[in-house]
């Protein structure tokens, strides 16, 4: 029997639901598996004890064409893998060419490590950035996420190796994008601003995974460490937390993944989102 640790780190929800999916196909491979989020890690400077597991799992969303900050502090945290074995997945929007090089930047600090990452697979769900996915493409997107999810767990016990590829200049290009975005990124924190409507319940101090946000004199500060990943935007009980000038970022009527998954879909439903352009294809390939 396998043991198997899968880190992970989810902002709104979607990552959250492929790292269950992804302990719960490894368990039904006669796997032990434990499932640990990356920020109680980092918030609460936990130690990461590699030893007692075969094989180790990394996931987390795609921000800014790379890898959130907590993430990156996460790997450059870990002790030296000496062989240890990876897997990294990750979820986006997209799954397009132009996400294929998003872990490029971890892959080779695990391998400088000691690591040895041998698998990497990129699923969506939904988008919680700019374009709201239509309800019915978010279900269909879930169920055949659930497929792959079985697929990649069943190809990496059987010792299969898989890596996400594009051409030399969409390589440079993407990469030399990822590099450069963590810095922006972290500004976005600093575009937030707090309405009246805020009644200092305290959730977004409590919950950001950053710990980016604090409470002085009554009032909600932002620092520089945010990981643009919504989660105080989205959460927030009296939508009191906005944008400045980044409006466009969120998506409209706020995003609630689990609540949509949570509500069958009429057949004949009319569209009241965006039908992705992969989406087609992410149906009708399981190599996708």
């Amino acid at each position: 029997m396998k043991s198997v640790a899968i880190y992970y780190f989810s902002g709104t929800g979607n990552t959250e639901i492929v790292a269950k999916m992804v302990k719960e196909a490894f368990e039904n491979q006669s796997c032990s598996v434990d499932l640990i989020r990356i920020e109680d890690v980092i918030k609460k400077k936990l130690s990461v004890d590699i030893k007692q597991y075969d094989l180790i799992g990394i996931g987390s969303q795609v921000i800014g064409y790379g890898t959130p900050l907590i993430v990156r502090d996460f790997v450059r945290s870990l002790p030296e893998g000496t062989g240890k074995k990876v897997f990294i997945f990750r979820t986006a929007g997209g799954v397009a060419p132009i996400n294929y090089n998003v872990s490029k930047a971890i892959i080779r600090k695990l391998n400088r490590k000691g690591f040895e990452v041998v698998y990497e697979r990129l699923f969506s769900i939904a988008s919680n950035w700019v374009v709201k996915f239509d309800d019915g493409a978010i279900h269909q997107l879930h169920q055949a996420t659930a497929k792959k999810v079985t697929l990649m767990c069943q190809e990496i016990i059987n010792g299969e190796k898989r890596f996400l590829k594009t051409g030399l200049g969409q390589r440079l290009l993407m990469e030399t994008v990822a590099f450069v975005a963590p810095p922006t990124l972290r500004l976005v924190g600093k575009d937030f601003k707090v309405t009246d409507a805020c009644t200092n319940c305290g959730l977004c101090v409590k919950n950001c995974p950053a710990e980016n946000i604090s409470e002085r004199n009554g009032k909600i500060k932002f620092k520089l460490s945010c990981n643009s990943c919504l989660r105080c935007v989205y959460a927030c009980p009296q939508n009191a937390i906005q944008f400045n000038t980044l409006k466009f970022f969120p998506v409209s009527g706020g995003y609630n993944i689990k609540k949509t998954l949570s509500q069958p879909v009429p057949p004949d439903a009319e569209a009241n989102g965006a039908i992705p352009p992969f989406l087609s294809q992410y149906l009708r390939n399981d190599a996708l």
